[in-house]
């Protein structure tokens, strides 16, 4: 095979850049999306995120090496010159074009040359990528892959060196154990038991015949029951079958090196991973969540050789508090909906691992050019005069007369009608104008116990907990609580310990107690305050149904209105009457129909002028609440004043109790 000539290689380098890029944007939005759901839904199983965050590094594999992206027509299709369009398409070099002489039946031919096709596929990414500057991009690339294989290769060497050296396990109890780790787990046969001076944390290592290494210092230093749960989580690591699907987030790290968010996928599979196993570790031994904490906090933050699965893998803090969190909601969703929920997922993740590529449209067929020749016509003989005859002459048009309009209504006629009647006032609001009831002050919190310093502590016993800190605090105080014994979290900025000495538990309830107490009767206030409010919200209902009331006669005063509108009516029908006797009676009766419009809008004001009275009593009742509550809020703030000025005090016993606590060797440190 010769070598590849110029065109050649901007063709290659034009693929590949188009791979590459496909893989960059593609990935990305995957990333996002998966990003986007797992902050929505926070209690998402550990194994499920594990599985998403694989999903997402396979894509960005996927795409870059899918030889043939589903192509997706989602731009407008491009649209051809109408000229072009309703061409006919010849194979024929030059299209022959007859045409009758102007003189005659000659007949001339006229040679048109062929279109030019614009360049397409190869030739246009040739122009658009010159060889050399893709040639500079993919030796930078190739760089960057060489380093990164560099690294994968060296880690492999360390295992392998590791696992020869690594000497058998001579311990019946734990190979017994491992047994039946193995067979709950439901793999086909238990891995190989080694134990070496090398490793940190235990881990898994072997894609053909796989091992689990623990190290030599916790063999000797920890009991059984840690043994036993560390097993466990390697045992979970080989039946998740680790060790294969770490390869797509290894080889996504390698040819996207330079992509961030391939090394975030590759981070957040790796720790989703691992809270998986210690899950399903926990589902396996039985043991109580705080137990298994305190494993972690035994191995630390130690980073296991190469990339083999290990219980250690927290590269730092931040991955073993999330660790020690994800202890406290293991069981938070049942087992069907899990399973239906990663069904459902992994249904999705399959769609959207095939690799697409955006095109335009095609564009609507153009109908057929008819390729028959319309033969010549004969000369049309000369065409005789028609003689046209005269059209007959329209008739006269007659003068249409308009009849006549009525006179108009005598002077005392048009004396005596009746004016429209005005427009009934609207009722007057009156007391709904009232200010709203102002809604009680929520009671001042009270301050947590603390200082600006990044210091904080939980107190945790069986029926309550007190602390000031953060929820993080919270979570790992809850960690390591155990049943019917407290204890005490205690952070100095970047260092913590757990305090479980009776004696300085006692007295720091002690000292929270009077702050407790202070608190119970803000709380009282604020029953107080709350009681007002309700009295208040039920005069808000009284006027509300005032104010109703008031609608209602509103209403009223608009039927009234109507009425009279119709009396006007009947005036003017009244006026039109030549028979003054008829005017008369019709007057008469019109009178009495008034004078009943009349009581009845006399009626209504007196109803609105009542309404009116009990509004305003209902006001003088609310702005009587509104003086009393504004009374409970002052005394709220004096007791606010009190309480921050006591919680001062008691930060300053509490830290210094805790101090002393420490500098006695009473504290437990964390790794930090």
């Amino acid at each position: 095979m010769g070598l590849l000539s110029l065109p050649e290689v901007g063709l290659w380098l034009s693929a590949w850049a188009e791979g590459l890029w496909r893989a960059t944007w593609q990935g990305a939005l995957a990333a996002l999306a998966v990003w986007a759901l797992v902050r929505a839904l926070p209690r998402l199983p550990a194994s499920v995120r594990a599985g998403l965050w694989w999903a997402v590094a396979l894509k960005f594999v996927l795409t870059l090496g899918w030889p043939r992206p589903l192509p997706l027509p989602l731009l407008a299709a491009r649209s051809e010159p109408a000229a072009l369009a309703q061409a006919p398409r010849s194979p024929s070099p030059s299209v022959a074009v007859h045409a009758a002489g102007s003189s005659g039946g000659e007949m001339e031919e006229v040679m048109s040359p062929p279109l030019a096709p614009a360049p397409v596929g190869g030739v246009a990414r040739e122009a658009a990528w010159p060889p050399l500057a893709g040639l500079v991009l993919f030796g930078v690339w190739a760089m960057g892959v060489a380093w990164q294989l560099r690294g994968h290769v060296r880690s492999w060497r360390q295992v392998r060196g590791m696992r020869e050296r690594a000497r058998p396990l001579q311990h019946p109890e734990l190979e017994e154990e491992l047994d039946f780790l193995s067979t709950e787990a439901g793999l086909r046969r238990p891995p190989r038991l080694l134990v070496s001076s090398e490793v940190a944390s235990p881990l898994a290592a072997g894609l053909l015949s796989p091992v689990v290494v623990l190290p030599a210092k916790a063999v000797s230093g920890l009991p059984v029951e840690a043994l036993r749960m560390a097993l466990a989580h390697e045992v979970a690591h080989l039946r998740r079958g680790d060790l294969w699907m770490g390869w797509a987030p290894a080889f996504a790290e390698t040819v996207l090196f330079f992509h961030p968010l391939v090394r975030q996928a590759a981070r957040e599979y790796a720790l989703a991973r691992e809270e998986a196993c210690d899950a399903e570790a926990l589902r396996l031994t039985g043991a109580e969540p705080a137990d298994y904490g305190e494993l972690l906090i035994t191995f630390g933050i130690a980073r296991a050789p190469g990339t083999a699965a290990a219980l250690g893998a927290s590269v730092h803090l931040h991955a073993l508090h999330r660790r020690l969190r994800m202890l406290e909601f293991v069981d938070v969703m049942s087992p069907r909906p899990r399973r239906l929920l990663t069904g459902a997922l992994c249904a999705l993740g399959v769609v959207a691992l095939v690799p697409f590529q955006v095109v335009a449209q095609e564009p609507p067929p153009a109908p057929p050019a008819k390729a028959a020749v319309t033969p010549a016509a004969p000369p049309a003989p000369p065409a005789k005069a028609a003689v046209t005859p005269a059209a007959p002459p329209a008739p006269p048009a007659k003068a249409a007369v308009a009849p006549a309009a009525p006179p108009a209504p005598s002077a005392p006629a048009a004396k005596r009608a009746v004016p429209v009647p005005p427009v009934p006032p609207v009722p007057p609001m009156g007391p709904l104008a009232l200010k709203a009831p102002p809604v009680p002050p929520v009671p001042p919190v009270p301050p947590m116990v603390g200082d600006d310093e990044g210091d904080s502590f939980v107190l945790v016993t069986d029926g309550s907990i007190m602390m000031s800190g953060t929820t993080g605090d919270l979570h790992l105080a809850r960690t390591f609580k155990q049943g019917g014994k407290d204890l005490l979290y205690v952070r100095r900025g970047e260092k913590a310990f757990i305090i479980r000495d009776t004696k300085t538990l006692q007295q720091l309830r002690a000292l929270m107690q009077g702050a407790q107490a202070e608190g119970s009767q803000q709380h009282e206030l604020g029953k107080k305050q709350g009681e007002l409010g309700r009295k208040q919200g039920e005069l808000g209902v009284k006027q509300g149904e005032l104010g109703m009331k008031q609608g209602q006669l509103g209403v009223k005063h608009a039927e009234v209105a109507q009425k009279r509108a119709a009396l006007a009516l009947e005036h003017s029908r009244r006026v039109s009457l030549q028979d003054e006797a008829e005017q008369e009676r019709l007057e008469a009766e019109l009178e009495k129909k008034e004078q009943q419009l009349e009581r009845e809008e006399e009626a209504i004001d007196q109803e609105q002028e009542a309404l009116s009275e009990q509004q305003e009593a209902l006001g003088r009742q609310q702005e009587a609440l509104g003086d009393e509550q504004e009374s409970l809020s002052r005394e709220q703030e004096k007791l606010a004043r009190q309480h921050e000025k006591q919680a001062r005090e008691v930060q300053t016993k509490v830290r210094t109790l805790i101090d002393e606590a420490l500098k006695q060797g009473l504290g437990e440190p964390l790794p930090s």
